[in-house]
Order: C-alpha cells, then sequence, then structure tokens
C-alpha cells in the first residue's frame, strides 16, 4: 500500500464504500416490504373498482325503468330527458343528435357488458320501492344491509360491501360501508359525473339534458372467497403482495437526504479526487445543471420503478416478460439493484462536490468562469467583432478604390460588360445555353492573353530586380510595364538609395581609415617627444638646467596625451550614449559668461574680441551643468585655435517662447575649404596639415553632449564664416 498514490488510495476506499453502502440499502428492502404490508391500504379503494361499480348502477337502473313500465327501453330513452336537435325537424340536427344517440347507447352497453363480463364476483341487490321486487344475482340476504350497520353473518360471508341511495332528485348517499374506509370510498364514488362519460359535442354544449337515477338503492358486495378470475380477482390478489409507489418513494428520498448530508459533511478536497469528479467539475454550469436535473428525473423514476418490482418479486418480468429460475431471479434482482444504487449514490456525491465547487470561491466568480453562456457570448462578441471589421475593411476598401486609377477603371469596365452579357444570357434559355458557352471561351482566351502580358512585364521587372539584387546598380527599364509601372518608379527609388548606401560605405570606410591615421599621428606626436626627452635625460652630460627644461617639456607632452586620452574616452562614452546625466535648474546666460571668463587668457593671447548679444535676464533649461559648460569650452578653445587674429567673436543667446537658441560666429584664419558636416566627425580638423594643437574631436564631443541633453547642434558656413548653431527644446 506504500507504493499506492494517494488518489488510487481515496479510489479504492471509495468504491468499497459505495459497494457496502449499496448492498446496506439492498438489506433494508425486507424491512421496507413488511411496513408496507402493514400498511397497505384496502384493494375495495381502487378507483378503478368504484367507477366500475358506478357504471354499473346505470345500467341495473335501466332494467328498474324496463319493469316500471312493462316495456325494453334503450338507454337513450332511459336517461336522455330532453334536446331540441331531437325535434328540430332539420336534417342537420338529426344527424348530430343520432350521433349522440348511437355513442351513448355504445357506451352503456360496454358498461353492461364489462359488468357481465369483468366483475363476476360482485354480488349486487338493485331495488326502487319494493326489496322484494329487486333484482339480484345471490341468495344472501343483501336487503339486510340496507338498514343495519353491522351484520355478523355477511361480515363473515363478505370482505367488502356499500350501500348506494338515490332520492328523489338523483342525489347519491353511500353508507354502511365495509371492508374499506368509508370516506375514501364516498369521496371517490360521489367524484363520478354520467354527464363527463361521454365525449360529444351535444354534452359539451349543454344541450343534452339527461334523467338522473332516483328513488332507488344499490347493494354492492364482494365475498371473501372469490369463485371467478375476473377483475376482481385480479386487482384483489395482486394488492396483498404489492407495496404501493408512494412508500418506495419516500424511502428513496430517505436514502437520498442521508447521503446527501453525509455527502456534506466530506472535505471538498478529498471529494474531487474520488473517481474523477475533479473532471467532471470542469464541465460548463449549464451543462453541470442539466445533467443534474435530467439525472435526478431519469434515476428517480428508473430507482423507484426497479425498488417497487423488487420489493413485489415483478422485476424480471418487467423487464424481459417473463419470470426466471428462483436463485437466478433472485441473484439478478440484487446485482441490479446494487448497480442502480452505486449510481445513485455516486450522482448525489457528484452533485453534492459540484454544489461545493460552485460557491467554494463565491459564485459570482464561479458564474464567469464557467458559465458557458458567457462563453459563447464571448465567442459570438468575438465572431460579431471579426464580421464588423472585415465588413467595415471592406466598405473602407470599397469607398477608398480609386476610379481614376488605369487598372480599376479596367476591372470594372470588365465586371460591367460581364453582368451585361450575362443578363442577356439569362434572358434566352436555349439558346443562351450555346452562348454562354462562345461566350466562356472568348472570355477565357481574352483573359489567357491577358494574364500573358501581365506575366511578360513581371518577368522584366523580376530580371531587373535580380540584376539590382547581384549589384549591378545602373539597370534601366525602358518599357511600358502598365500595371507594373508604380513598381518601376520603386526600383528606381531602390536603386538611388543602393547608390547612396555604397557611397556612405566608402565613405565611412575613409573615415576609418583617416581615424586610424589620425589617432596614430596624434598620438604620436606627443609619445615621440617623451620617448626623445627620456633619451636626453638619460644622457651624462646634461646639465642641471637643461635637466629642468626637459623634465618641463615631458610635463606638456605627458599631459597633452593625457588630453588626448581622456577624449577619446569622452566621445566614445558621447557616440555610445553610455552618458550619466545630472540634469539641474541652469542660468545658460550666466553659464555663458562663466565660459568667456575661464577662457579669459586664451581670448587674449589670440587677440579675439568677445561681442555678447543676450539679455541680462536669466534663461533657465533643465540641463547637465558640467556637460553643457565643456560644450561652450570646447567652441571657444575651437575658436582660439582657427579664428583670424584680431577678429570679432559674435555670441547671441535668443529666447524663444518653446526653444533657446545660441548662436557663436567668428572668422576663420584659413580659408574654409572642408564639408561642415565632416567637421564634427571624430579626428576631422580644420586644418588638414595638423599644425595646430588638438585632436579633432571637440566639435564631436560638443555635438554628441547637445544631443544627449535633447538638443541640437549645426554648422554653416558662409565664405570664411564659421558659425555653430545649438538648440535647445525648453
Amino acid at each position: 500500500m506504500k507504493n499506492i498514490s494517494k488518489s488510487l488510495k481515496i479510489n479504492i476506499i471509495a468504491i468499497i464504500i459505495l459497494v457496502v453502502t449499496s448492498f446496506g440499502i439492498i438489506s433494508s428492502y425486507p424491512l421496507v416490504k413488511q411496513y408496507g404490508k402493514n400498511n397497505i391500504s384496502s384493494p375495495y379503494e381502487n378507483n378503478a373498482i368504484l367507477e366500475r361499480i358506478n357504471q354499473t348502477s346505470y345500467t341495473l337502473y335501466k332494467d328498474i325503468l324496463e319493469k316500471q313500465s312493462g316495456t325494453e327501453l334503450t338507454y337513450d330513452e332511459a336517461y336522455v330527458k330532453s334536446c331540441k336537435y331531437k325535434e328540430s325537424g332539420k336534417y342537420d340536427d338529426y344527424l348530430k343528435y343520432n350521433d349522440f344517440k348511437n355513442n351513448l347507447n355504445n357506451q352503456l352497453e360496454e358498461w353492461n357488458e364489462y359488468f357481465n363480463r369483468s366483475l363476476k364476483n360482485l354480488d349486487y341487490l338493485a331495488y326502487d320501492n319494493d326489496v322484494a321486487k329487486g333484482k339480484t344475482n345471490t341468495s344472501n340476504k343483501l336487503s339486510e344491509l340496507v338498514n343495519t350497520t353491522d351484520n355478523k353473518e355477511l361480515n363473515d360471508i363478505y370482505d367488502f360491501y356499500m350501500v348506494v341511495h338515490y332520492d328523489e332528485y338523483g342525489d347519491t348517499e353511500v353508507t354502511n360501508i365495509h371492508g374499506a374506509d368509508k370516506y375514501i370510498v364516498r369521496n371517490r364514488f360521489s367524484e363520478f359525473s354520467f354527464k363527463r362519460s361521454f365525449d360529444n359535442n351535444l354534452v359539451k354544449e349543454n344541450e343534452v339534458k339527461f334523467n338522473p337515477i332516483k328513488n332507488a338503492t344499490f347493494v354492492y358486495a364482494i365475498p371473501k372467497e372469490l369463485k371467478y378470475e375476473d377483475n376482481i380477482n385480479v386487482i384483489v390478489y395482486s394488492s396483498k403482495d404489492k407495496i404501493s409507489y408512494p412508500l418506495v418513494e419516500e424511502f428513496i428520498l430517505i436514502i437520498v437526504c442521508v447521503i446527501g448530508v453525509i455527502s456534506l459533511l466530506m472535505p471538498y478536497k478529498l471529494g474531487k479526487e474520488v473517481l474523477g469528479i475533479r473532471y467532471l467539475l470542469k464541465i460548463p454550469f449549464e451543462i453541470n445543471c442539466f445533467i443534474l436535473f435530467f439525472g435526478t428525473l431519469i434515476l428517480g423514476l428508473v430507482s423507484t420503478a426497479v425498488v417497487e418490482r423488487t420489493l413485489n418479486n415483478k422485476l424480471m418480468l418487467f423487464l424481459i416478460g417473463r419470470t426466471v429460475n428462483s436463485q437466478l431471479n433472485e441473484f439478478t434482482d440484487i446485482m441490479l439493484n446494487l448497480i442502480l444504487w452505486v449510481v445513485i449514490i455516486f450522482f448525489i456525491f457528484e452533485n453534492v462536490m459540484f454544489l461545493k465547487n460552485t460557491f467554494k470561491p463565491n459564485l459570482r466568480t464561479y458564474l464567469k468562469e464557467n458559465l458557458l453562456t458567457i462563453k459563447i457570448l464571448k465567442t459570438l462578441k468575438k465572431l460579431i467583432n471579426k464580421i464588423i471589421t472585415h465588413i467595415k475593411r471592406t466598405i473602407a476598401y470599397l469607398l477608398n478604390i480609386d476610379l481614376t486609377d488605369k487598372s480599376n477603371k479596367v476591372i470594372i469596365k470588365i465586371l460591367a460588360l460581364n453582368f451585361i452579357i450575362i443578363t442577356i444570357i439569362c434572358v434566352l434559355w436555349f439558346f443562351g445555353i450555346l452562348l454562354a458557352l462562345v461566350y466562356s471561351i472568348v472570355l477565357f482566351i481574352f483573359l489567357r492573353k491577358y494574364l500573358t502580358d501581365i506575366k511578360n512585364k513581371f518577368e522584366i521587372l523580376l530580371n531587373a530586380t535580380n540584376k539590382i539584387a547581384d549589384g549591378n546598380l545602373d539597370v534601366e527599364i525602358d518599357e511600358d510595364l502598365g500595371l507594373f509601372n508604380p513598381f518601376k518608379e520603386q526600383v528606381v527609388k531602390i536603386q538611388s538609395g543602393f547608390r547612396k548606401a555604397v557611397n556612405e560605405e566608402v565613405k565611412s570606410q575613409r573615415m576609418k581609415t583617416e581615424l586610424i591615421s589620425n589617432v596614430s599621428h596624434d598620438l604620436k606626436t606627443p609619445l615621440t617627444s617623451i620617448i626623445t626627452y627620456v633619451d636626453l635625460l638619460n644622457g651624462e652630460d646634461v646639465t642641471e638646467e637643461e635637466r629642468k627644461s626637459y623634465i618641463d617639456t615631458l610635463d606638456k607632452k605627458s599631459q597633452r596625451l593625457k588630453f588626448l586620452i581622456e577624449d577619446l574616452f569622452e566621445v566614445s562614452k558621447a557616440t555610445s550614449g553610455n552618458i550619466n546625466l545630472n540634469l539641474v535648474n541652469v542660468d545658460i546666460v550666466e553659464l555663458m559668461r562663466q565660459t568667456e571668463i575661464e577662457l579669459e587668457d586664451k581670448i587674449k593671447n589670440a587677440n579675439l574680441k568677445i561681442r555678447n548679444n543676450f539679455l541680462k535676464n536669466k534663461i533657465i533649461l533643465n540641463l547637465d551643468s558640467q556637460k553643457t559648460f565643456r560644450i561652450f569650452e570646447n567652441i571657444f578653445n575651437n575658436i582660439v585655435k582657427y579664428a583670424m587674429e584680431g577678429s570679432r567673436v559674435y555670441v547671441d543667446i535668443i529666447d524663444y517662447q518653446d526653444k533657446v537658441e545660441i548662436n557663436v560666429k567668428n572668422m576663420s584664419a584659413e580659408e574654409i575649404t572642408f564639408d561642415p558636416f565632416d567637421i564634427v566627425e571624430r579626428f576631422e580638423r580644420g586644418d588638414k596639415s595638423r599644425n595646430t594643437e588638438g585632436c579633432g574631436i571637440g566639435l564631436a564631443i560638443v555635438k554628441s553632449f547637445v544631443e544627449v541633453q535633447g538638443g541640437t547642434f549645426n554648422i554653416e558656413v558662409d565664405g570664411d564664416l564659421f558659425k555653430v548653431i545649438i538648440i535647445f527644446k525648453k
């Protein structure tokens, strides 16, 4: 058992409990049967017997009327008092009445035949005023029952008797009832209506008035010893061992309630593991409710029928129409009832778990997740939305059709022409078939030619694109491609784009080569000086004064090399976007003044004059103050290096509503021959001879720092006028 899973153990125990419980219920059948015998009602309270006895009174009363009148009567003469259709003289009325009369006579003849054939064990006495002249079928003195309530002699002979009196108004009184509950007999006997026994329009329309039984007394008795095989015999003997249907229903209801209560006590986590119930709980709510309702109905009817017939020893007779060997019959009854109760117990348990599952989180959450209607509605909603979307797209497509387009015009013309031709062909009948055949052939030839032309033009376009893909950018398409002309224009644009991309790549390769060359030159110059002066310092005949001079030179060259490496690192971070910004409120005007003060010595040495054109008011922007200072510092360092000596430098700060524009202008000392776009690239310098200090990355750093702060950086050249334009958004 240790190697068996918990779920399997639970199911083995559940099966054992199901079988044992089912056997326990079956073992209680004898108690139910005994209880049923002790509480069985009298067979003479049977509504069928009492109704037949009541009908017998009408057949016997006709004999009394015949004796009174001395003539033989038909049933309609005895019981029909009046009918307007009888004396009207109209043929239609005659037919109506004749139909009713035949129906009445036939009905009462059937009552009389049933009385003579199926109520042979019924003793009776019928009379009007004189008992001696009454009609009877027994020698027993039934007349003594009319006035006495307890006759021991007749009580020993008869198992049941009753006296029925009809007064002068036709009202019924049932007295001296023996062998059955007098209240049940009186109520059921009084429910009988002679008028309702005939299904005829005249009766329904109250066009017929009947004669009631008047001034007559009937005594009916059923002996204890039944001599004949009739319906009374069948009902009496079948009721002796018969268990009533309501008793079986009560028994099953009690068992179901007990099982339901026990199931409620079972923990939900344990219960859902029984015999795959957890999978049944995943069934949508509506289907589970359907199974619950119809399963309860079907199992209720089946279980009641099976248990009742088992208790009455008629189960096999009910199933196969005949009885079998008693031992086999008993074994079969037990097995069928065992299967039935196993199914019922499991059904009850499963539905209790279903109810627990329904209310476990909360009813609203469960219904939202398990209601099939909601899922169907969601699916329908999605489907409807898809259909609506497709319809909208179709409508939008149709509305956006360019009727001026050549291809659309052709399609519309073809469709219109096709519609007209088909309409004309449909008008004709026999010849329309031949015309349709000819039309189909012509249409096929036309479409074939049209598609061939499209195919050839497509191949021209495809060949051109293949050549371009192979690297031939000089391909020209001179043919008119008709439908594919827009694609032809796009191919030309692709060619132009490829040429531009190739030129950019060539330029990029050139710049890479120059980059390596420039970096090597800029790094090699101070490094060579350092190596040279180190060698000089190692000389033995170096004076102290020369040593100091060499060390000073080494310091300058090493600082130069340090700045080159720092700038290189800075521009590398800037171009890769790996910059951490410390954004604060910065006064641009004050920062510009501070930069000019910091570089005042360099500006004076270059013999430059600064002309500031900005307000004294503060202009506050959300920027990184250090990066912005570096921007201004690099711009002025660039001016100091390349501006014409003795010229003026103009600095403008313009405050717009949504932006701030900073313009710095100066005259170049050398003729400007470079591209403004190239000058902001890394290691590009204005003097190609590289006579001035610098590594050519100052403006590249400026451009990167401006753009990383959300601004724009541009350079404009007008002759030898060099202009820097920086724009920051507010």
